[in-house]
Parts: C-alpha cells; sequence; structure tokens
C-alpha cells in the first residue's frame, strides 16, 4: 500500500516538474495564481469538515483543483491539490495525510494532462480567450477532464480500499460512482465560471466571492443524497446487528454476501439502481429469522416435529418482507429478500417459483449464500471453496441458477470449468441428506444446501402449487 502511495506521488512530482520547466502548454504558471489558489484550497478542505447546517458538507477544493486547470495549468494543479491537503489543519494519521497529498496531486497532474490533450487553453498569463472560443477551448475540455478526474478519484479510493480491505475494485468504483451521482459534475461549471471570472474578467482572487454562493446550493444538494444514503446505511446496519446479536452463528454471514454479490453483480449486468438493491438485499435477506429463532433453537418454544420446524423455517422470507416493508428505500430489495431460497425446480419457498419466475437478485443471492455455507465454519462448512464450488455445479439446475453459479466459479474464485470433486452434501433434490441438517434442539443453519433438499422433498403443498 506504501509503494501505490508513493507510485501516484511521484507520477504527480514528475508531471509538475514537467510542467514547470517545460511550460506545460504556457510557460510555468504564475507563483501569484498558484499561491492564491493554494489558499482556497487549503480554506476548501477545512470548510469541508464545518457543520454548515443540515446535511451541509462543502468541498471547495476539488472545485478550486478543477479551476487550478486552465488558470495554471498541470504543474500549478499538482501544486494547488498537494498544497491543499498537505496544510489540512485536521488532524490525520501521516498515511493518510500523504495519501490525500498525493493522490489530490495526482489527479490535478492527470486532469491537467487531459485538458491540454483535448485542446484547452490557459486563460492566465497566456493570449486572451473570448466567447464563443471559451467554451470550445476552455469549456468542453474542462468539463472532460473533471470526468476523468472524478473516474480516477474512484479507482485511487477502489485501490486504497482493496489493499486495505480487500474489496473488489470494480465493485467499489461503481460505489464510489453512484455514491457522487451526477450532480456532482455541478462542480465543473462552477470551476468554469471561476476560471473565466479570474483570467478574462480579471477578477483575480475575488472571483472566490462569486462562485462561492452556487457552490453552497450545489453541495447542499449533493450533500442531502449523501446524508440519505449514509442514514440507508446506518437502518441497514443496525438490522445486521440485531440479527447478529439473535444469532451470534450468523456474524459476518450478511457481509460475506454482500461482498460476493457485488463482485458477482458486473458480470450478470446488474448495474446502478438495481446493484444498489442487491447489495441491501443481500445484508437484510435473512432478517425474518430473528421472528422465528424461537421456534428452531431449542427450549420451550421449539416444536419438536420437524414438519413444523420446516414450516416455520419456510415462513422467514415473508417475515422479513414484513420487517422491511414501508422503507422506501429498500423496496427494490424485497423481492430479493422474499425468493432467496426458491429453487429452479420450483420446489424452494415460500412461493414455489421455478426458473426464470426467480427474480435474478434472487438467484444471486441464494448462490452467495449457499457458498458462504459450504466454506465457513459455521455448521458443516469445509472451507474447501474448490469442492463448494463442484457442490454447487451439482445443484446447477435444479436447486440453483447455472449462469450465476458459473459466474462465481469464473469471477469469484476463479476455478476452471469441471472444477474439483464435491464434499458429498447429500443428493441435490433427491433422497436424504447424509447428516440431519433439522437437529430436534440446538443450532441449523438454514443456508446449508441439504436444508433446501429436506424442504424440497417435505413441502406438503408442491404437488398443489406446481404443475
Amino acid at each position: 500500500m506504501d509503494l501505490y502511495i508513493l507510485l501516484l506521488g511521484v507520477l504527480a512530482t514528475a508531471v509538475c516538474w514537467w510542467g514547470w520547466t517545460r511550460g506545460g502548454g504556457a510557460g510555468p504558471p504564475d507563483p501569484v495564481v498558484v499561491l492564491a489558489l493554494a489558499v482556497l484550497g487549503v480554506a476548501g478542505v477545512a470548510l469541508r469538515e464545518r457543520d454548515l447546517g443540515p446535511h451541509l458538507g462543502v468541498s471547495v477544493a476539488m472545485v478550486v483543483l478543477a479551476a487550478a486547470l486552465p488558470l495554471a495549468g498541470p504543474s500549478g494543479a499538482v501544486l494547488v491539490g498537494g498544497v491543499s491537503y498537505a496544510l489540512d489543519p485536521r488532524r490525520t494519521r501521516w498515511r493518510t495525510r500523504f495519501f490525500n497529498v498525493a493522490m489530490t496531486g495526482f489527479l490535478g497532474a492527470a486532469g491537467g494532462l487531459v485538458y491540454l490533450a483535448l485542446g484547452g487553453v490557459r486563460v492566465q498569463g497566456a493570449d486572451p480567450v473570448y466567447p464563443p472560443d471559451l467554451l470550445l477551448r476552455v469549456g468542453l475540455p474542462l468539463l472532460l477532464a473533471y470526468a476523468a478526474m472524478t473516474g480516477l478519484n474512484a479507482v485511487a479510493i477502489a485501490l486504497m480500499s482493496h489493499f486495505m480491505k480487500g474489496t473488489a475494485v470494480p465493485g467499489m468504483v461503481a460505489r464510489v460512482l453512484r455514491s457522487l451521482g451526477w450532480g456532482y459534475l455541478s462542480h465543473v461549471v462552477i470551476a468554469f465560471l471561476f476560471a473565466v471570472l479570474w483570467g478574462p474578467a480579471r477578477l483575480g482572487a475575488l472571483s472566490a466571492l462569486f462562485v462561492l454562493g452556487p457552490l453552497l446550493v450545489a453541495h447542499w444538494s449533493i450533500g442531502r443524497e449523501v446524508a440519505a444514503r449514509r442514514e440507508h446505511q446506518e437502518t441497514v446496519t443496525t438490522f445486521v446487528a440485531a440479527l447478529e446479536k439473535a444469532e451470534p452463528t450468523s456474524v459476518g454471514h450478511s457481509a460475506r454476501v454482500a461482498e460476493l454479490v457485488d463482485r458477482m453483480a458486473p458480470a450478470l449486468g446488474i448495474r446502478g439502481q438495481a446493484a444498489d438493491d442487491l447489495h441491501y438485499a443481500a445484508l437484510v435477506h435473512d432478517i425474518g429469522m430473528v421472528a422465528v429463532r424461537p421456534g428452531l433453537h431449542g427450549g420451550e418454544h421449539t416444536d419438536p416435529e420437524p414438519a413444523g420446524r420446516l414450516s416455520l423455517l419456510s415462513s422467514h422470507p415473508v417475515a422479513g418482507v414484513d420487517v422491511l416493508r414501508g422503507l422506501d428505500f429498500l423496496t427494490g430489495a424485497l423481492p430479493a429478500v422474499r425468493h432467496h431460497h426458491e429453487r429452479m425446480d420450483g420446489r424452494g419457498y415460500p412461493d414455489g417459483l421455478r426458473g426464470d419466475e426467480i427474480p435474478l437478485a434472487a438467484r444471486v443471492i441464494a448462490v452467495a449464500d449457499a457458498f458462504d455455507a459450504l466454506t465457513v465454519d459455521r455448521g458443516q462448512g469445509t472451507g474447501d471453496q474448490g469442492a463448494a464450488v463442484a457442490e454447487l455445479r451439482r445443484r446447477a439446475g435444479s436447486h440453483l441458477d447455472p449462469a450465476v453459479v458459473e459466474v462465481l466459479a469464473s469471477t469469484v474464485v476463479g476455478t476452471a470449468a469441471g472444477g474439483s470433486s464435491p464434499t458429498p452434501h447429500g443428493p441435490a433434490g433427491t433422497g436424504s441428506p447424509v447428516l440431519d441438517p433439522l437437529p430436534a434442539d440446538g443450532w441449523v443453519d438454514h443456508d446449508d444446501p441439504r436444508v433446501s433438499d429436506v424442504f424440497a422433498e417435505w413441502q406438503p403443498e408442491g404437488a398443489e402449487r406446481q404443475p
């Protein structure tokens, strides 16, 4: 990770040196302009953390960095970005500070190079630019350069998350970009106005006063969306915490399933809002187990008959939907929560859907659920991913969606077609399991694929609802 941070810093320094010594398009940047922009950048970093009202968290620094592209060129943008975070008044760890300095300097360097490559011109210290050339030679290159900076920013954050937490880079990039939203591009409009007022209009640093109002309005709007997302995440976290408190053996299960589906989603064409819905569904898919737990885990409330426990178990998806109904941001996740224990052969629960009748998100969660049960030591998991994939492939078509199984095998596990020999877990949909997955007293891992087999054999209403 330290090498990654160092590489960002070296690249930014190299571009800064090139721009200062070779001109970067229109001679070295004016030190006074760079200093003034850097001061504004430092103020922007500090302002970002101040409480300016409900849902308001302002980051002037990125607007200043974007304005630096036409005002100071690549080398000036590197210095503005780097100094803004080097002098960050907040108390941060040296690694965090150095990463922010290196990344912001790198973004300024990359944005400056893209701006010049697209024909962008300097509006400070060079020949004056007048309308309509301002739009073609400043506005359009600035828009595309800022889009490139935003994308690179998401990639840099995703790589850091990968090095620190092992998260998948593509999924994290998509998540960062979705969190920013299209409103983030309002920054480039403000940066363009900033540059025009500073350069051609010759207002200099006073131009900051004229863009402050639009900047605050833009960030208020973006801040509302970010705050809503944060509240949604906190709500989901509360649900997961409640489940894990009620069922300690499930600790980490929801997060692992969510991580698996996030990594699988792009290969299945699940993007945008559908990907968000799938992520939330994976986190809360088992929340209904809180309601049915007393009847499954021993004690005076436990039904002594296997049929009674199976009936109770099969009610947990519907119970989960009942708990979550009414939360607007989870509306799109409810079908996956309800149907994540359906089977391709129609012998699952709660509704006995078959094949493509089962929502794709539910089929994805079903595969991730089974894989986690087979690989994590919650009950009978072996930890052998190759054997788990082979077992999932054996169940493809009867229990699980074959296409989703192959995506998990190739994208997540990386096993070749065919896999290794499965560890016997009993027939997929026929016969009896090797071990009793529904003990009369004690814990049961309802995600164990053998439980699905037991239900498929038992279901008393199956013959009536299936053709």
